[in-house]
């Protein structure tokens, strides 16, 4: 097909430019290439103009990859289509999947979600009752990961999600994420990310620092909204920041998209808060972090999640970020390998500034989805067969670029998941970027060095 398309008025319009606004593409890996991809009756979704199949007449292998392309949520996305470029050239996925005595290519199809979970949903049903996907794969927040996930578990389909809060995920299907009462077993889905668990034992270090240096109040600001992240940090905090002295201001929660937060930021003021966390929407936080600045609320340190976790949320505040905390999942220092072609960390994070020019960003774990998918397949009789794929899922140890992804262990917090920890990290100016994000407490990661001093945020 040509990169002009006509259209019934006598014009044209840019082939490339449909494919960047449909957010899709579809590739077969395998022995073939990029493949012309046309926009579907979903919005955001991609379907494959072609069709091939494999070695002996066997059928393809097709993996549905949904995810933030586009809207409040695409900085998650940031490096999914270089993740994409990465994986297509390791042998297994270009010389395609052996599984029962046969080789299978495997067509690799991308749903945009366009950062709306209601069009999450949609792909997903798309992608499993449409375009008959053996297994999907999924990333980046509950609002678009849960919705997948829900799809995909009610109508038996293999999944691997990632880059969302194990508890959120967990409860979304119906489990209790209660330490001791996390006994549900998804039937088809399974994922590996920190919970929130994970992020308390990350901040809690960094307050408890910064409070021995500055004799602090430790009292602490919280801005979480009516979501499922909120919803689950509201629940968790209390556990963790009581037995360690910290006492919570916690005003209502809010709705996404909220633009006036000088309440908040007034209460925090009245009650001494030293320290600050959250859960919001990257845009969100924007907007509150600035007016913070206008009503002069400076807290000793910030410890903030979901947002500054990538370079484009830093450059939209400047110097606002200069010692701002948050967790990273991912960073080079790491000690991981892929298990595809035991590239460190470094060497994935080296490769990705190399080839886009972009600053590396701690998304590069999504590459681990399709680690876990191809253990998963060649581990099977039938990659046909949902049932048998799915219940290999629950069976793939691996030692993959995201950490050890081991769903047979007895230390995984609840059935199907798998609680990768994070390091503690901080946005410092950086010559080459403009900020940089170096690693400040490795509590839950002795083995990652660290990059760069804690220090208090304002002090």
């Amino acid at each position: 097909m040509s990169d002009q398309t006509a259209q019934p008025d006598g014009s044209t319009f840019s082939r490339r430019g449909l494919l960047r606004a449909a957010g899709a593409s579809a590739a077969v890996l395998g022995g073939g290439g990029l493949l012309d991809a046309c926009s579907s009756s979903i919005k955001g979704a991609s379907s494959s103009s072609t069709s091939s199949s494999g070695s002996g007449g066997t059928q393809d292998i097709v993996i549905g990859f949904i995810h933030p392309l586009t809207g409040a949520l695409a900085d998650f996305g940031t490096s999914d289509t270089w993740i994409l470029k990465k994986i297509a050239e390791t042998s297994q996925y270009k010389n395609g999947f052996k599984v029962g005595g046969k080789t299978y290519k495997v067509t690799i199809k991308s749903y945009d979600t366009q950062s709306d979970p209601n069009t999450a949903g949609n792909l997903a049903s798309q992608a499993i009752l449409t375009d008959k996907v053996d297994m999907l794969l999924t990333s980046s927040t509950p609002e678009t990961v849960n919705p997948v996930a829900t799809k995909a578990e009610a109508l038996g389909v293999p999944t691997i999600c990632g880059n969302v809060p194990w508890q959120s995920w967990y409860a979304n299907l119906g489990g209790n994420p209660t330490p001791g009462k996390s006994t549900f077993k998804p039937k088809s889905v399974s994922m590996y990310f920190l919970g929130v668990n994970d992020l308390c034992n990350a901040f809690i270090p960094m307050w408890n620092k910064i409070h021995t240096q500055l004799g602090t109040d430790k009292t602490v600001g919280c801005t979480f909204p009516n979501d499922s992240d909120g919803n689950a940090f509201r629940a968790a905090w209390p556990l963790f920041a009581g037995p360690a002295g910290y006492k919570l201001i916690d005003p209502p929660a809010y709705t996404d998209g909220l633009t006036n937060y000088s309440s908040m930021i007034n209460l925090f003021k009245s009650n001494n808060c030293d320290f600050f966390t959250n859960v919001p929407l990257p845009p969100d936080f924007n907007v509150m972090w600035k007016q913070a600045a206008q009503l002069g609320f400076k807290p000793k340190l910030a410890t903030v999640a979901k947002v500054l976790l990538f370079p484009s949320d830093v450059k939209a505040l400047g110097n606002l970020v200069v010692n701002v905390a948050t967790d990273s999942w991912w960073v080079p220092g790491m000690p991981w390998k892929s298990s595809l072609t035991g590239e460190t960390c470094a060497q994935i994070a080296n490769d990705f500034e190399a080839d886009t020019g972009q600053q590396w960003v701690q998304s590069l774990s999504n590459y681990s989805l399709f680690e876990a998918a191809y253990a998963a397949f060649t581990s099977v009789s039938d990659p046909h067969d949902k049932a048998e794929v799915s219940d290999a899922l629950f069976k793939v140890n691996i030692q993959a670029l995201a950490g050890n992804l081991d769903w047979t262990s007895s230390k995984n917090p609840a059935p199907g998941v798998v609680d990768t920890p994070c390091v503690g990290v901080q946005w410092k100016p950086n010559s080459k970027w403009g900020y940089s994000q170096e690693v400040v407490d490795n509590t839950l990661m002795p083995n990652v060095p660290l990059t760069g001093t804690l220090e208090p945020t304002n002090k």
